[in-house]
């Protein structure tokens, strides 16, 4: 049972087994039969089971230990092995979950200075912000912080600390795309050639950042499950894939069971940080970003479905087949589905197509847009939220202006034109169509 970055009524359970975590499949059956089991809640029935009954483990003085013997081993220290982290200052904002252990049980362990660290005491009403690490708040607080004890890293931890992100000792907030970029630039020293998955909301900088580096990025459906699954599936097939990555903060490591994992996430940026130092450079972790071009433009708008609850998800999937069937018969001028993305990998990555699709547990399509004047200068991606009834409608784009053109088109020639807007609220695309 976790915590959850979700308003604080809020709890999440997560199902694991020696082979990992249970994907939404699996826990949906759960779900089912706990439903049944608590229908029959007044029959007599028995905990244990085949004679294993449930057992509490001291778990998080194993997981903290976990962590520092890796940091220790693979820095390897010359002069103090036990404490890698002496002369290093560290600034941990845990949002007031629960990642505050990173800072007393691992960082101050091993020697590093965490004076001047932010909300380490869990307080699950958030009095601070939200513990996100693509929150706005959070990270410039953490920013601030790591600017004012002169620090060599900050870190952000989302409640559950499955989620992380980072700010470099210039101040400079390292998330999204940019997380997935310092990620692949260290992956990819340790496993040249290697394939990292991605959900389809990266922009087109980070694939050429990643194939620049000798990898191969593979484009995948929004979803952290659904992209770790696929880089699990990519393994079986013979297709080495070491670094699973959202742009949520989202990631995993073949190296650590594919879990997604915020802490070791961190881990591994700690590590690479101190051998950086070791080897004689100057220079923060954020040097090994500094290629990664940002784009001109990055949107993301929600189109909620109003509609009765139980008809949220059907109208749902009305709207992305609908949007799929508008570029697909060309009445999007200058729109194509993107397929697979820049991914070498196997053909139709993107919706599945290969020898072992995956169940679809949301509907999502991804177009690249072109025009004569720039040739293709972004994307737009549309989904279904799993959570909530609404529409994640994201865009990027290398020329300014061209998300409010994307958005244009979307209302006037979709939503409107097919009357998608019967059962959609628009009013944010709307605003943003008609902003400037």
């Amino acid at each position: 049972m976790t915590a959850s970055h979700l308003p604080y009524t809020r709890n999440g359970l997560k199902f694991f087994t020696p082979k990992g975590g249970l994907c939404s499949t699996d826990v949906e059956e759960i779900c089912d039969q706990a439903a049944r089991k608590y229908a029959n809640r007044f029959a007599k029935t028995s905990l244990a089971k085949d004679g294993v009954s449930p057992v509490r483990v001291d778990f998080m003085s194993t997981y903290s230990k976990h962590l520092r013997d890796i940091i220790k081993e693979r820095v390897n220290h010359p002069e103090h092995f036990d404490t890698p982290l002496e002369g290093f200052k560290i600034i941990v904002n845990a949002g007031n979950g629960s990642g505050g252990f990173f800072a007393w049980n691992v960082l101050d362990e091993l020697g590093a200075d965490t004076f001047g660290s932010l909300n380490l005491r869990p307080d699950g009403m958030f009095p601070n912000h939200i513990p996100n690490p693509e929150d706005k708040v959070a990270m410039s607080l953490t920013r601030a912080a790591v600017l004012e004890q002169s620090a060599d890293l900050g870190i952000v931890f989302d409640t559950d600390v499955d989620r992380s992100g980072v700010v470099d000792n210039e101040g400079n907030p390292i998330n999204g795309d940019r997380l997935i970029a310092l990620m692949s630039s260290i992956v990819l020293r340790e496993h040249p050639g290697t394939n990292i998955v991605t959900d389809a909301r990266t922009s087109m900088a980070l694939t050429r950042f990643i194939t620049e580096r000798g990898g191969h990025h593979c484009l995948y459906r929004v979803g952290y499950r659904n992209v770790i699954d696929k880089g699990i599936q990519l393994n079986k097939d013979g297709v080495e894939t070491h670094l699973m990555m959202e742009t949520s903060g989202h990631g995993a490591l073949k190296e650590n069971h594919f879990l997604d994992d915020g802490a070791y996430m961190v881990v591994k940026i700690i590590i690479e940080m101190v051998r950086m130092k070791l080897a004689g450079s100057k220079e923060g972790i954020g040097s090994l970003i500094k290629d990664l071009e940002d784009p001109a433009e990055s949107v993301e708008l929600r189109l909620n479905i109003c509609t009765e609850p139980r008809y949220a998800k059907d109208k749902g999937v009305e709207v992305i087949e609908t949007f799929r069937s508008y570029i697909e018969e060309g009445r999007l001028e200058g729109w194509q589905l993107d397929t697979c993305g820049d991914c070498w990998v196997s053909e139709g990555c993107l919706v599945d197509s290969n020898d072992a699709p995956s169940v679809i547990d949301a509907r999502m399509y991804r177009a690249k847009v072109s025009d004569e004047k720039h040739g293709q200068h972004g994307w737009i991606h549309i989904r279904q939220s799993i959570h909530n009834p609404n529409i994640a409608v994201n865009m990027q784009s290398a020329v300014p202006g061209g998300c409010q053109f994307m958005t244009r088109v979307l209302l006037e020639k979709f939503l409107l034109e097919s009357g998608m807007d019967r059962f959609l609220d628009i009013t944010e695309v709307d605003k943003f169509a008609k902003s400037g």
